[in-house]
Order: structure tokens, then C-alpha cells, then sequence
């Protein structure tokens, strides 16, 4: 198979919002079915045969580090980039260097079920300059509807879906803009500049997703998450 694409995996952040989880532990390593998560997530791009994966890590970067020695030593088209407690964009500046296709920004705690084959012929046949992937979302409560005056309540909804979808993040980019990542000081910067540019599309998806970022959200996983 014909190597398509380069791949950017971001693993770098703290993790707050899952202490104590990731006291001692990169939310990427935390276990999900006896596995550190980000091993499903290099898995997945393995079986495509990206051209290369880059783990931009920084917090508790040494652990990342064992765990690729432990589970992916033998493919010599991993490598780590450690940037330290940066933006993100100063992690993809210097992931950028790397660069050599088309190419995967991805988080590291976001595992989506979709086809990537079907995802990277898309983007390319379209000619598009960057996608992302989009859900729309179903909040995990019930909501009201009342009389701000009275508080007398007008309506309940069980667990409505949001009206705008969420952004779960596999970006695809077109090498090109690794230029506009270098002018950018944030990463939001980065995302708003495309979507003024109109350069940003999103793709949604209705395949299942795996997203975690508190201590609700870890146990949820942990007992639903299905390869």
C-alpha cells in the first residue's frame, strides 16, 4: 500500500482535569482494556501504513518514551518530539520540521471509529486544504426550559443533543500549511485563521467515539470502550 500521510499525535498536556489519574501517568498511558489508550491509537494508524508518527509529548514525556520502547520498538517510524509545558502550536512548530506529506493533528485522549483509507481518499479527491471530524453530542443531563421572572418551569428535555456539533479533533492538513503553523503564536489563532481563510471543513461522522477528560469520563471508558 502506498504511504499516504504523515501522522501528529498530541500527548504533551497535564491531564489536570483527571487528577489524580494523571499525578503520576500522561493521560494517553492511563488503562483502558489492560492497554495504555494511546496504544489504540498508534494501532489504528499503523494499519494504513502512514509514512510516519510523531508523539508530541511533554509532561512526564520519559513515560511516553518506555511505553513506545515496551510496545513499538521494532518500527522506526515512530518518534517522540519533547517540547516541554508549551501551546500546542509551539508543539506542531516543531513536529513541523518532520513534516513530509499530508498530515494527522490528532489529541491524544480522542479515539474515533472511522475509516481513515475512506477519510484520506476524501480529502484528497476534494482538494480541500484542511478537515476535521465533527459528532453531534447528546449532554449527559436532563435540561429545563423556565420563566426567568417566575422559575416556573415550561418544558424538560431527557439528555438533549446539542444543535452544533462537537469537535473531536483527526485534523487533516495539506502539507502547505505547516508555513502557516510556523506564523501562528496559538493554536486557536491557528484554527480561527483557517476558518476566516475558509479553509477549514469539517467532516461528521455518526461512527462511535472515545473521548475522556475527567474522572467521569475515565470510568466511562474503561467499560465501554470496544475495538
Amino acid at each position: 500500500m502506498k504511504k499516504k500521510v504523515d501522522v501528529i499525535l498530541l500527548c504533551g498536556g497535564k491531564g489536570q482535569r483527571l487528577r489524580p489519574h494523571t499525578f503520576s501517568t500522561p493521560k494517553p498511558l492511563l488503562i483502558v482494556n489492560k492497554k495504555p489508550f494511546l496504544y489504540y491509537m498508534i494501532k489504528k494508524f499503523l494499519r494504513i501504513n502512514v509514512n510516519q508518527i510523531i508523539i508530541a509529548t511533554g509532561y512526564k514525556s520519559h513515560k511516553i518514551s518506555k511505553f513506545v520502547d515496551k510496545y513499538f520498538k521494532k518500527n522506526k517510524n515512530i518518534k517522540l518530539i519533547n517540547s516541554g509545558n508549551v501551546d500546542i502550536i509551539k508543539r506542531l512548530k516543531d513536529c513541523s520540521k518532520h513534516i513530509k506529506n499530508d498530515f494527522f493533528v490528532c489529541y491524544g485522549d480522542t479515539y474515533v471509529n472511522i475509516n481513515l483509507n475512506k477519510y484520506i481518499k476524501d480529502f484528497k479527491t476534494k482538494n480541500k486544504y484542511a478537515f476535521v471530524i465533527g459528532a453531534y453530542y447528546k449532554i449527559k443531563y436532563g435540561t429545563v426550559t423556565y420563566n426567568k421572572k417566575t422559575n416556573i418551569i415550561k418544558k424538560f428535555k431527557e439528555k438533549p443533543t446539542i444543535q452544533e456539533p462537537i469537535n473531536l479533533g483527526y485534523f487533516l492538513f495539506k502539507k502547505n500549511l505547516v508555513s502557516n503553523i510556523k506564523k501562528n503564536n496559538t493554536w486557536v489563532k491557528f484554527l480561527e485563521n483557517l476558518t476566516k481563510n475558509k479553509k477549514l471543513f469539517i467532516n461528521i461522522t455518526d461512527k462511535k467515539y472515545f473521548t475522556f477528560d475527567s474522572p467521569r469520563d475515565y470510568h466511562e471508558i474503561k467499560t465501554r470502550f470496544i475495538m
